[in-house]
């Protein structure tokens, strides 16, 4: 039986959010993946609770949650409702989230729920989710053991050309359109001007000279948001990773919100039975 508890937790900028926990009692425990999700995106977006169920009944149990600054309030939600925070967002402030995230597993969920193994933990990120898992596990002293990230890009940031940040500067605020809400999704100048400040601290390049734990990188070939090259990059520069290729995969892996499937896209089923392989 896959059980479910929802949580608060308390991030950056002392920002609260939504996080849920997918687990069993009567299976193997070993251990808790740690799931981060992408630009404009969520956790209970298309199939990630299935996602999350697939893992519970293969022994782990599953949180995900949503960032501080993602735009999304605290009840379960499918609509960005706080635009405000998502103008602010940082990779540095997810960081800072998945930070709480960590300690929650640590320090709270062992007299929460003490059938859970919190000793293993693992994590996930998908898309941008990707790069923020990656350089917290190069820069947080986390006693996560291994990463996997799903169609990851290398440089997040790699379409924000110098046109795109002198119209920024010029209106001090730029538009993202959210392509299934038909949103237009603020990002403030601060988060120019973080990014510029801390090229070092989010280069993909150096935190590949960083990884000590054991790292997936899986993608899919007919990405269009995220192309084979990042994934070549990040091969490049992660040295050590080992990697999966899903041919024919998009940027969600077959994915749709809503979704109304009863079973996994089949590019998400090869997405998981691998990822549930490494983490075995």
């Amino acid at each position: 039986m896959i059980l479910n508890r929802k949580f608060i937790l308390e991030g950056a900028s002392q920002q609260k959010f939504a996080m849920d926990l997918s687990y069993s009692e009567s299976r193997e425990q070993k251990g808790v993946i740690i799931f981060c999700h992408g630009f404009k995106g969520f956790k209970d977006w298309g199939c990630w609770q299935m996602v999350a169920d697939y893992f519970v009944e293969n022994g782990f149990a599953f949180l995900k949650f949503n960032f501080s600054h993602n735009g999304m309030g605290l009840e379960d939600a499918v609509e960005f409702t706080d635009l405000d925070k998502f103008a602010t967002n940082t990779l540095g402030k997810e960081m800072e989230d998945i930070e709480s995230v960590e300690q929650f597993i640590v320090n709270e969920l062992p007299t929460i729920l003490p059938v859970i193994n919190t000793d293993k933990f693992f994590i996930i990120g998908h898309s941008k989710g990707g790069v923020s898992a990656l350089l917290y596990c190069t820069q947080y002293d986390t006693k996560i053991e291994k990463v996997c990230t799903w169609a990851s890009p290398f440089d997040f940031h790699r379409s924000w050309n110098s046109k795109f940040m002198d119209q920024w500067r010029a209106d001090g605020v730029q538009y993202i359109k959210n392509a299934r809400t038909n949103q237009m999704m603020p990002l403030e100048i601060t988060v120019l001007d973080d990014l510029e400040t801390n090229k070092e601290k989010y280069s993909l390049v150096n935190a590949g000279q960083k990884l000590q734990i054991p790292y997936l990188i899986i993608q899919g070939t007919n990405d269009q948001a995220v192309k084979m090259e990042e994934f070549n990059l990040l091969k490049k520069h992660f040295s050590k990773a080992k990697s999966h290729v899903i041919l024919e995969a998009n940027h969600v892996f077959g994915g749709s919100h809503p979704y109304s499937g009863t079973e996994l896209p089949e590019h998400t089923q090869e997405l998981v039975v691998v990822t549930k392989e490494f983490f075995s």
